[in-house]
């Protein structure tokens, strides 16, 4: 009986340790919510504009997204979002964690057709209409 109570008190301690040790991680932003006009440039033959664009800001059930594309030689070499559904814990653990894949499909895919990240609808719908604007806005 007394080797009971000792394994169900140690493996108590143990848990309440464990929970209060505990630190998850800290939710930083994927980057700024500033906005940023578009800056076009032509550079080469009319078909190649390069310089960076920010779509529009796509209003979305959690908060606004918006998507700033940089474009060299008519293609897409970089995307960061400039706002994103930042208003509670969960949206910002959301944006965390969904927003590299859009950045990394946007990239891969070169087009606004990305596929979006499960669990993040509302913020991939935002990102598809704002990198679409975007695009329109480098004539891409």
């Amino acid at each position: 009986m007394f080797r009971r109570i000792a394994i169900i008190a140690t493996g108590t301690i143990g848990g309440v340790v464990a929970v209060v040790a505990y630190h998850p991680p800290s939710l930083t932003p994927v980057s700024t919510s500033g906005v940023v006009s578009p800056i076009p440039a032509l550079t080469g033959t009319t078909n190649s504009k390069s310089g960076v664009f920010a779509g529009d800001t796509a209003q979305t059930a959690w908060g606004p997204v918006q998507v700033q594309i940089t474009v060299s030689g008519g293609q897409i070499t970089a995307a960061t979002a400039l706002q994103y559904p930042n208003g509670d814990r969960r949206s910002q653990s959301i944006a965390q964690q969904s927003i590299p894949y859009l950045i990394q499909q946007t990239l891969t895919t070169k087009s606004a057709n990305v596929l979006g990240v499960s669990g993040a609808s509302y913020t991939s719908d935002g990102w598809r209409r704002s990198l679409a604007s975007a695009r329109s806005k480098a004539g891409i």
